[in-house]
């Protein structure tokens, strides 16, 4: 049963920690409302069956508007220790600033930094900076539809045998689409391509794709498919990770 319960916690963290190689930020924007909104969580968990087992993770989700301004604000941190061995350990802390142009409803600024690790990856610290435009193609009460082309500075340094450092210069590229097909059913899907400016060939593609459906006043259904590809990750790492998750959900 305790191997089990260490199976499962594992999964958990794990697919948590893969989520945040490529940072999904589109999906945590909270809309057109003033002022603050967002949420704060922190957990820790300690169990002891023979192994002990300890658990932390931390998460923050902050977006400010006023007027033409954003300011979005991301924090994750998971770890899990199982006596004395670190089993995950990653994090990310992830600023983002928008600002929408005078006179114009389409066009956006759109600035943004972010710290990162992942032991899973061997990923030591990746550090990202940003700076592009971002374009609301469609804003209806039933579809919205947006495409930013950031270009971004990656410094990244991998806990492999070579201790390897990086300092790319890389497109951010992403489309994000939102469509409330009918009452019931609901569709949001975002993808993410960031190719080496200079050398296409290496490049990072995460995409997300997740169907909502409303069975009736009290039942939900909820069906999602994730990928993130990397075209040259490290040594022993591979280069796609995937997971198809499905939730049944009761409201009342």
């Amino acid at each position: 049963m305790f191997k089990k319960i260490i199976l499962v916690l594992l999964f958990y963290i794990f697919w948590q920690s893969v989520d945040a190689q490529v940072v999904n930020v589109e999906k945590k924007r909270k809309g057109d409302k003033e002022g603050f909104q967002g949420k704060i969580g922190l957990g820790f968990q300690l169990l002891d069956n023979g192994k002990s087992v300890m658990q932390f993770n931390n998460n923050i989700d902050l977006q400010y508007r006023k007027g033409a301004h954003l300011i979005l604000l991301l924090n994750d941190l998971n770890m899990m220790r199982v006596d004395d061995e670190n089993i995950v350990n990653s994090g990310f802390q992830h600023l983002r600033y928008n600002y929408t142009i005078k006179d114009s409803s389409f066009l956006q600024i759109d600035a943004f930094g972010q710290s990162q690790y992942n032991s899973i990856k061997l990923l030591t610290q990746r550090f990202v900076a940003g700076l592009g435009p971002r374009f609301r193609l469609l804003n209806t009460d039933q579809a919205r539809v947006y495409i930013g082309a950031p270009v971004m500075y990656e410094y990244e340094k991998l806990s492999d045998s070579l201790t390897t450092i990086t300092r790319f210069i890389r497109l951010d590229v992403y489309a994000s689409i939102s469509w409330d097909i009918t009452q019931s059913l609901k569709l949001k899907s975002i993808t993410y391509y960031q190719p080496h400016i200079s050398r296409f060939v290496d490049y990072r593609i995460s995409s997300e794709t997740i169907f909502s459906f409303k069975i009736t006043d009290k039942l939900a259904f909820n069906t999602g498919f994730e990928a993130t590809y990397d075209s040259e990750p490290p040594e022993d790492i591979q280069k796609l990770f995937y997971y198809w998750r499905n939730k049944l959900s009761f409201l009342f």
